[in-house]
């Protein structure tokens, strides 16, 4: 991970600190420069250094409210309410990994999110869109309007789709 870390500072990446409250803290924090986690991980080695054996008498119950009010804090609810309005099997996902993350395992919750995403976006993509013709209003051009995604997965069936609109067309003038 330290490896990974000092390649993504080198190439200008913002790389994880392997706490994700931390790295999200600091993205909270506006911070933009590849030297923020370096001064992160300073602090984090001067505290461990210094502190640690005070650390030792605080009681865990406190630890873990203080993880749990950072964690919160990193709950987009921005995202959340647009999902809610735009796009509700977005939020599904999101959802589904949440709970995925918690209740088995982070890695784990991330890549059925990652599959889910993709399964959708090939559903979506996968069909043709749907072309209307009309002619323009001297009758003298054929215009097709597409309604939905033309990609290089159905291009071809967009294609053909409007070859047939085209020769219909021809054959009723």
């Amino acid at each position: 991970m330290s490896l990974g870390n000092t390649l993504a500072g080198f190439m200008g990446g913002a790389p994880c600190t392997g706490v994700l409250v931390r790295t999200g803290v600091n993205v909270t924090a506006g911070a933009t420069d590849k030297m923020s986690q370096f001064i992160n991980s300073l602090v984090v080695l001067a505290i461990t250094l210094v502190f640690m054996p005070a650390f030792v008498y605080i009681p865990l119950p406190c630890i873990a409210a203080i993880l749990i009010v950072a964690a919160t804090r990193l709950i987009p609810f921005k995202v959340i309410k647009q999902l809610w309005n735009y796009d509700m099997n977005e939020l599904i996902i999101l959802l589904v990994v949440t709970i995925i993350c918690v209740g088995v395992d982070g890695a784990i919750g991330l890549m059925v999110g990652g599959v889910i995403s993709l399964l959708r976006t090939a559903i979506k993509t996968s069909k043709a869109p749907a072309i209307q013709a009309r002619t323009s209003d001297d009758g003298e051009v054929l215009i097709l309007s597409f309604t939905g995604q033309v990609s290089y997965i159905n291009a071809l069936q967009a294609e053909d789709l409007g070859q047939e609109l085209i020769q219909s067309n021809l054959k009723e003038a």
